[in-house]
């Protein structure tokens, strides 16, 4: 008896959804049902950014597929594990843009400790792990980059790429970014829109915000500040309109220094011009004046950072095309600011689910319609990532003092206590559930199939 023909999968993007993705499907060992194909628009592997941050909730599916050893080799001696079983420290939050700038009380045990922790890697070090752990099987194509994609009646899809290569498969999963083509190609379908209406109504929005991303070698900092606290700790320092989050990453051989600059008024709006510099000479320091020293002997040793405009993903209504075999993950699904440190860790929730789902679906042969499996995931993932980006969008402006109590404040000014209480309470709401676990909304979605 011949065997049955093999679902085909086709990922298109190798960041860390579509390679955690890959790692899931693997693990799951569904090769006798699928066959897999990674599509990467760039000529080679590599990770935009620096720092990536985990914390219990992404920690745990970490754990699942079988990656905690890999990853925690790729820790420095002073980092501990994420556990929502114990109270760990994580950032330490305090006023930046004064001297001996006031500490951010969160309602816990300590000022500076949150339940669960946090532990911090430089996206490299992850995705060393995650090719680490893909299926041989899993075929990875460079330099294809997708243009467009038609579904037909028989049920297939298919790619066409800039290179000019063409390809076929059942299901398409969009790990593709916050400039996902997928998700354009879907809208437009959905809204009848023309090209034009396309390149602009499905573009990201900016949230209003720049970052500067740069690491600077530890031993650096340490031989002029050798008590500075982002050797050690990640440290938030906000102020009005402007805050700098540090930390550890590499083993403590560096720290990841990202300044963020505010202009709300400018939030919603499409960004005019690149969204990223490669090397950018904009004068820092004199935007964190008077700051607190630690603050500013970060800044003295940034060198030509890599300067971001901030967006954000329009809320989706569904991850998934009408049809069910086009399915969205990640930023392309639910593109976020990166103020939470949880951007990775959306993504990975995503693939937690989706793989599992089809796993179990496909095992028990009761996967006939693979759209099913799409529409389980959509039902569950919809919701909490619109749900999660819209609570790192509103902890940015926490973090920007954009908050009641602070309208008018100055850099430097003091505000009343119940202010920095209230202020406090409101980043740890924002922040707690990212120390729950996930598996309950993986059994719900198992109970749908």
């Amino acid at each position: 008896m011949s065997s049955p023909q093999k679902i085909r999968v086709a990922i298109i993007g190798s960041g860390i959804g579509g390679l955690t993705l890959a790692v899931g499907l693997s693990k799951l060992e569904v090769d006798d049902f699928l066959e897999i194909q990674v599509y990467e628009s760039t000529s080679q592997l590599t990770q935009l950014g620096a720092g990536i941050m985990m914390w219990p909730r992404g920690w745990e599916i970490m754990q699942s597929l079988g990656l905690q050893d890999s990853l925690a080799r790729k820790m420095s001696s002073d980092q501990e594990l994420p556990s929502s079983e114990q109270l760990k420290p994580t950032f330490n939050i305090k006023r930046g843009d004064m001297k001996n700038g006031t500490h951010i009380s969160v309602p816990v045990e300590t000022n500076t400790f949150l339940a669960g922790g946090s532990v911090s890697f430089h996206r490299a070090d992850v995705q060393e792990v995650l090719l680490e752990h893909v299926s041989p099987s899993i075929k990875m194509h460079l330099s294809h980059r997708l243009i467009n994609f038609h579904e037909t009646a028989d049920g297939t899809i298919e790619l066409e790429f800039k290179n000019g290569h063409k390809a076929a498969c059942d299901l398409l999963i969009a790990a593709d970014g916050i400039n996902s083509v997928i998700r354009k190609i879907i809208l437009a379908r959905k809204n009848n829109w023309t090209e034009e209406e396309a390149a602009k109504f499905a573009q990201p929005l900016w949230t209003g915000s720049i970052c500067y991303r740069n690491t600077i070698a530890a031993d650096t900092i340490r031989s002029v500040a050798p008590n500075h606290r982002a050797l050690t700790s990640p440290m938030m320092y906000i102020g009005k309109n402007r805050h700098l989050i540090a930390y550890p990453i590499m083993k403590g051989t560096l720290i990841n220094t990202v300044p963020f600059i505010s202009n709300y008024e400018k939030e919603g709006t499409y960004v005019e011009g690149p969204v990223m510099l490669d090397s950018s000479s904009d004068n820092l320091k004199d935007q964190f004046l008077g700051w607190d020293d630690e603050v500013e002997i970060l800044l003295k040793h940034m060198s030509n950072p890599t300067r971001w405009t901030i967006q954000t993903v329009s809320p989706m209504s569904s991850y998934i095309s009408g049809s069910g075999r086009v399915i969205l993950l990640g930023d392309a699904a639910h593109g976020a600011p990166p103020h939470l440190g949880n951007g990775a860790g959306q993504a990975i929730e995503d693939v937690y689910i989706l793989s599992h789902i089809l796993a179990k679906g496909l095992r028990s042969g009761k996967l006939a319609d693979i759209s099913k499996a799409a529409k389980v995931y959509d039902e569950i993932r919809q919701p909490f990532g619109n749900f999660a980006a819209a609570a790192t969008n509103k902890l940015g402006h926490l973090l920007d003092l954009d908050a009641p109590g602070f309208e008018t404040i100055k850099d430097g000014e003091e505000v009343p206590k119940d202010a920095i209480t209230q202020l406090g309470d409101s980043i740890q709401d924002l922040w707690s559930w990212t120390w729950k676990s996930a598996k309950p909304d993986l059994e719900r979605a198992l109970a749908m199939l």
